[in-house]
Parts: C-alpha cells; sequence; structure tokens
C-alpha cells in the first residue's frame, strides 16, 4: 500500500470501532436508534450477547487504529470478519430462493469483511492524530455512498398492506417528473402483481396548482388503477413527514413497499425502523438514468448522515 494511502488502514478501524460503539450504545438507550444492523446483523443472538459482542468488537477495532494487531485483537477482528461472511452467506441465499432481487449482486457486508480482513493483517497504525483529521471525514463519507449503492440496488418486494410511492418533482402543467413517472410505473406493477391492495401517493406541492400526490394518483389511474385503490398524503414534504404519516394512517405493524430511486432507499429503510414501520424497499424502474445523478447522490450523503445523527 502506498505510504501516503497507509493511514486510511488506521483510519478505518477508528471509524468502524465509534460506529459499532456509538450504535450499540444508542440501542440500549432506546431500541429505536439502532443502526448496528446497517453493519453487522446479530439478531439470531439474544439483545445481551449482541451489545456484548458489539462492544467488544468496538473496543478491538479502536485499540487497533493506534497499535499493529495482537492475537487477540486479530482473533476479534476475525471472528467479526465472519459474523460480517455470515451475512453475506445468507444474502446470497436470499438471492437463491428469489426472496429479493439485485442487478448489483454483491452486498455491503462482503465489503466489510474484506475491509475487516486488511485490519486484521496489515500493521499500519496511527503515529498522530493528524490522519484522523484527513481521512476520518472522507472514510464516513465513502461509507455513507457505499451503504446507498449497495442497499439501493436490491428489491425487497413481497406482499404487503401498502405501496408508499414517495413523491418527486411535478412541473407547473401538472405533469410528473420523469423520476415521479418512474415511482408510479413502479408502485403500479406492484399493485397488478396483487402484492398490496393499497397506494399511498405521497409528497407536497407541485410548481404549479397540481400536487405531487395529486399528478401521481392521475397517472396511475391512467395505468388502470381504480381511484378507490389510491390513498394521498398531501403532507409528506420529506421523508420524515411520510413515513411518519404513513404510520399514522396504518395499523401498527403493518408492512409497506417504499418505492423510490434506488439512492434514497437506504434514509427510507432507516427511518422507516425508527418508526416501528416494517419497510421493504423498491428501487423505481429507471425509464432512463437521471442526469442529475451524481448530484441526488452527494445530496443523499449528507441527507442520510443527518438522519443518522438528529431524526
Amino acid at each position: 500500500m502506498p505510504r501516503t494511502l497507509a493511514p486510511l488502514i488506521p483510519a478505518a478501524s477508528l471509524l468502524l470501532g465509534l460506529a459499532l460503539f456509538l450504535n450499540t450504545l444508542a440501542a440500549l438507550l432506546a431500541p429505536s436508534l439502532n443502526s448496528t444492523l446497517w453493519l453487522i446483523d446479530l439478531r439470531p443472538l439474544p439483545i445481551a450477547l449482541q451489545a456484548l459482542l458489539t462492544l467488544a468488537w468496538s473496543a478491538a477495532l479502536l485499540a487497533r487504529a493506534f497499535r499493529p494487531p495482537t492475537a487477540l485483537l486479530r482473533t476479534a477482528i476475525l471472528f467479526f470478519a465472519l459474523a460480517a461472511a455470515i451475512n453475506t452467506a445468507a444474502y446470497y441465499l436470499l438471492l437463491i430462493r428469489g426472496s429479493i432481487h439485485t442487478a448489483r449482486p454483491i452486498p455491503l457486508s462482503l465489503a466489510l469483511a474484506v475491509v475487516l480482513a486488511l485490519l486484521a493483517f496489515r500493521r499500519e497504525t496511527f503515529t498522530t492524530l493528524r490522519p484522523t483529521l484527513l481521512f476520518a471525514p472522507a472514510l464516513a463519507a465513502l461509507g455513507l455512498l457505499l451503504q446507498i449503492l449497495f442497499f439501493g440496488s436490491t428489491d425487497y418486494r413481497r406482499p404487503a398492506d401498502a405501496i408508499v410511492v414517495f413523491g418527486a418533482r411535478v412541473y407547473a402543467d401538472g405533469s410528473p417528473s420523469l423520476a415521479a413517472a418512474d415511482r408510479v410505473a413502479t408502485a403500479v406493477s406492484l399493485y397488478k402483481q396483487g402484492l398490496a391492495p393499497t397506494i399511498i401517493m405521497s409528497g407536497g406541492p407541485g410548481d404549479g396548482p397540481l400536487s405531487e400526490p395529486q399528478s401521481m394518483k392521475a397517472l396511475a389511474i391512467r395505468q388502470g388503477v381504480p381511484p378507490s385503490a389510491i390513498l394521498t398524503d398531501e403532507r409528506g414534504f420529506n421523508t420524515l413527514a411520510t413515513i411518519r404519516n404513513t404510520s399514522t394512517a396504518l395499523a401498527p405493524g403493518a408492512r409497506i413497499l417504499a418505492v423510490s430511486h434506488a439512492y434514497h432507499l437506504a434514509r427510507i429503510k432507516l427511518t422507516s425502523d425508527r418508526a416501528g414501520l416494517n419497510a421493504y424497499t423498491v428501487p423505481a424502474a429507471e425509464s432512463r438514468p437521471l442526469l442529475g445523478k451524481p448530484y441526488f447522490l452527494a445530496r443523499e450523503v449528507a441527507a442520510l448522515a443527518d438522519y443518522y445523527i438528529s431524526k
């Protein structure tokens, strides 16, 4: 590894250790704030054992950032890597069974297992805290971007109680933007497959007199969905508002198919989990690539970081 990139190893160890520690602490204070699942899925184990393991792994990773891996640290980190590999195997088993679908069959857990193996066997450490200031913010942003890309590419469609379409721009003449039209078309396809009896169109005002939900509803009706099967949420001004409004409108424990563009789905899932809503995300089938996707991805990284911390 080039000397200029060597600090990436301890910086990655420090960030992973901090993420595990803070997520575990948040989960102990309020289960709804638990975001550890985004790194490692230990749900078959008792809650207390999950917390014990993640705290032990966080301690090992934090220590690893400042010293070469001893036998004990290497064992702890490789045990974490093994758990990530088991998550990877579970992901591929779901793919084989047809329970999920993706055009990008590489889960984030596989990337995590590779990073952990590097941390276990490389010897680079911090000599000063200066590399932390240089590399940690970039690595944190990269981690969020990878989460967005890996999670958003997978289609988790299955029977649910409702399909929720997240709003996108509607022009002054009442016509939906390409993003809104693609989301509606995907929702209509799910409805015609019989996966849910109701579609909820959520959004805010349009550029003209017709709101996002009204425009999307009209398009769905033109595509063959009966008006009685469509509800509108006119106060879905943002992701958090849509999730809160949906959880209020549906019975506790309701299952939804959340439809939006792939870059948006990680934030939807995070918000749904914290609201106690069982959301299965479905990426909108794009009729053509969005021209502003690099901007949307950059904006989504910042939004996901904000939702992690404050929502």
